[in-house]
């Protein structure tokens, strides 16, 4: 694919998201436990094609292109991150990933919410209840 087709399919994929076609989800945090400013509501929307695309390729960046010898914090951190880059749509101001005082744990949370808002299309597709996977156990987000 030449520079000329990829420019138009991000065009292309720009305007489906300014049309306004996105099935969005909010999420509301209260981690006051941790500081008083950690309260706020996120907004996050189904990915495109397209935009899964997107995040592969921002999550291999972030890992340094590294397929495996990457620690599993690391690998969830780099997943974290290159997810939110593309499907968040609002923040509160507090949630800045180049923040310290920003817990890890905060970010995976609301990754985790975030993953159960798109769970909820893979089981309507599927027609059934997520059953897990015990051949990996994995603790991967």
């Amino acid at each position: 694919m030449d520079n000329g087709s990829l420019v138009k399919l991000r065009e292309r994929m720009l305007a489906a998201v300014n049309k306004g076609n996105k099935i969005q989800h909010t999420i509301k945090v209260d981690f006051s436990e941790i500081d008083p400013k950690f309260v706020g509501s996120f907004v996050v929307h189904k990915p495109s094609q397209m935009e899964r695309l997107e995040i592969g390729k921002i999550i291999s960046v972030l890992k340094g292109g590294e397929e495996s010898g990457v620690d599993t914090r690391t690998h969830n951190i780099a997943t974290i991150i290159g997810t939110f880059e593309v499907v968040l749509d609002a923040k509160p101001d507090w949630f800045d990933v180049f923040d310290p005082e920003l817990e890890y744990e905060i970010m995976e949370y609301v990754y985790n919410q975030y993953t159960d808002f798109i769970g909820n299309f893979r089981n309507r597709a599927r027609g059934s209840e997520p059953t897990g996977d015990s051949a990996n156990p994995t603790s991967e987000v």
